[in-house]
């Protein structure tokens, strides 16, 4: 493993740390006196801001690699909007979906010559296929509310609401010519519809979207469910 990559998997971890400190900061505030006065002692000049500073450093550099992994591998899919306005509560997550998950990186899928040299490679149709999979598996993925409070369960590090929403984008690519062999005109209609919908909810919540488990009971997350098991239906 190169240098750079074994500094990018530590400072993942120092991320995934850096945000649980962030969340877990204001209950230590509220639950142990005096620890405001510890954080704020000597002007910030104290050990505790100084070990903040250092995971800062570490969140930087990490939502850095993350950057300019999207745009040396995967520049074709929406993950830069999240990386740009989320920075470092989305790094870890983007990490752990392409690097260690490893999904498809989308500058391999639009480079078909590229493709072709590769022992993954995947011809016109394969494309086509798992272009429909991907899509009908974040719908299911949305119409499960056992499969989102599982899939929490399973990788405590993600946020799945954020999830939910980042999945959808880096699939459905309207613009894309696979669609339309993928998905009939009517399918295409009902694509378009969950889309605007979804932004319509994102808009809404201004980039803050509670845990699932409080998320799954909410008017959003419940249209949404719904929508989503509606096409599901017609798709099938």
């Amino acid at each position: 493993m190169r240098l750079i990559e074994k500094i990018a998997y530590i400072t993942f971890w120092i991320n995934v740390f850096f945000v649980l400190f962030i969340f877990i900061m204001p209950v230590i505030i509220i639950k142990i006196p005096g620890s405001f006065d510890l954080l704020t002692a000597n002007k910030g000049l104290n050990p505790y801001n100084l070990i903040f500073s250092f995971l800062y450093l570490g969140v930087a550099f990490h939502w850095g690699y993350c950057i300019w992994f999207w745009y040396k591998n995967d520049k074709y899919s929406k993950s830069i909007f999240p990386l740009l306005f989320l920075t470092g509560l989305y790094a870890p997550l983007y990490y752990y979906r392409v690097k260690i998950k490893k999904r498809p990186l989308r500058n391999k899928i639009s480079k078909p010559i590229q493709i072709e040299k590769e022992d993954n490679s995947i011809n016109d149709n394969e494309f086509i296929e798992l272009t429909r999979k991907n899509i009908i598996g974040v719908l299911q993925l949305w119409t499960s509310k056992s499969e989102q409070l599982e899939y929490q369960k399973s990788v405590p590090i993600a946020q799945v609401s954020a999830e939910l929403f980042g999945q959808w984008d880096d699939y459905y690519t309207p613009d894309a010519e696979v669609m339309t062999d993928a998905f009939t005109t009517d399918e295409l209609r009902l694509l378009d519809d969950f889309e605007k919908e979804l932004t319509e909810r994102a808009n809404k919540s201004n980039s803050f979207l509670p845990v699932i488990e409080e998320y799954i009971e909410t008017d959003d997350w419940k249209a949404l469910n719904s929508l989503a098991k509606k096409i599901l239906n017609e798709l099938k």
